[in-house]
């Protein structure tokens, strides 16, 4: 890759001017998707630039969206993001699948158990109410991009476990059980990885995980699930509309 010239100016920092110039070889395909980039120190070196400068370059990249990060491995050029309307999907599995996205589900573990006290007060039933609770890992082209932990009442889908928990267990609810998803409650909210989940998600303890937590109801506004998901940050892209009262 050509060593630019970098330029002084107070409007176009020299870290930003790197990473510019390494965007444009991602789309040039210099780079191809999950390419190994540059590290801080070849970029110091290349760009003649302190080991900040490059760092404050890489991590630009990892902000928008266009690398990842891997352990110790280095950073990454990340695959295409998937995109959800947050304000129409229910179930981001069956959204994808729909989309013909190359989604594997591989389900890590499965129990019955009863609902904790901030399960029940979401699934409106009292504490210690049967449920189901499971956890998924879900992959996009053999990379994996969120874990799912969700959890269902027992008297409402019995035997679920038995299912093939490995598709979009929206449609499974739909066509075994008769429960149409309707609504949804989601929270979005940026947090570090926990000890228990970077293995999985093969990021390092000091990355950040988007959470999305989500009740879904049916047609007759009862809650039947509560799912968390687990996002790696920069393989995910969801949008909404914002209705504003006049």
């Amino acid at each position: 890759m050509p060593k630019p010239s970098l330029t002084s100016s107070p409007t176009s920092p020299r870290f930003r001017q790197i990473t510019e110039h390494l965007k444009s070889a991602i789309s040039s395909g210099h780079y191809e998707v999950h390419a190994a980039l540059p590290s801080e120190r070849m970029v110091a070196e290349q760009f003649d630039v302190s080991r900040m400068t490059a760092r404050r370059a890489l991590e630009a990249l990892e902000s928008e969206g266009l690398a990842y990060s891997s352990d110790r491995r280095g950073r990454f050029v990340s695959p295409q993001r998937l995109r959800f309307d947050i304000s129409n999907t229910v179930s981001f599995a069956a959204d994808a699948q729909r989309a013909g996205t190359e989604l594997e589900i591989m389900v890590l573990s499965s129990k019955e158990t009863t609902a904790s006290a901030s399960i029940a007060v979401k699934l409106s039933v009292k504490t210690g109410t049967p449920i189901y609770e499971y956890c998924r890992v879900f992959r996009v082209k053999g990379h994996t991009t969120f874990l799912e932990t969700e959890y269902v009442l027992q008297d409402k889908f019995p035997n679920f476990l038995d299912l093939d928990l490995t598709q979009s267990t929206t449609i499974l609810m739909k066509d075994h059980y008769g429960a149409q998803a309707e609504t949804g409650d989601l929270v979005i909210r940026m947090r570090p990885v926990s000890p228990d989940e970077a293995p999985s998600l093969g990021v390092s303890l000091n990355q950040s995980v988007l959470e999305l937590e989500m009740i879904t109801y049916d047609e007759t506004g009862v809650p039947f699930s509560v799912g968390r998901q687990v996002w790696r940050g920069e393989l995910a892209e969801f949008s909404a509309k914002a209705y504003v009262n006049r």
